[in-house]
């Protein structure tokens, strides 16, 4: 069984060092890994994940931070702000994992960019 630390700690990688770093080859996906995106199949597979995360967010991504993590048995929700540098604002995002042996064989995201509010004057 696949405890909390286990998918933390994979999962994490994935946050940083695929997102942030934009290096799949140092998080543990599973050959048949599967990611959606916003109800959307962004990546089927190791090798098409890792060619993704090379190019992930066009170099926009600063940061992954105050991540808050939900984990029952194989499945980890973390919620996070990610910081791009052409906006002030974070994108809210709420991403699961799905870890099994270590390795994550799921991955599925939602975000919500958020729009500067407008200044009264």
């Amino acid at each position: 069984m696949t405890d909390r630390s286990t998918v933390i700690e994979a999962a994490e990688k994935y946050l940083f060092h695929g997102l942030i770093e934009q290096d799949g080859t140092k998080v543990p996906l599973a050959e048949n890994v599967v990611r959606i995106e916003q109800g959307k199949n962004t990546g089927d597979g190791r090798e098409a994940l890792v060619a993704a995360l090379a190019n992930v967010g066009m170099g926009m991504i600063e940061d992954v931070r105050n991540v808050r993590w939900i984990v029952e048995g194989e499945q980890g929700v973390a919620f996070y702000d990610l910081d791009l540098n052409i906006s002030d604002l974070p994108v809210l995002v709420a991403e699961r994992f799905r870890v099994v042996d270590g390795l994550i064989t799921e991955i599925e995201v939602l975000f919500h960019a958020q729009a500067p509010i407008p200044v009264e004057k």
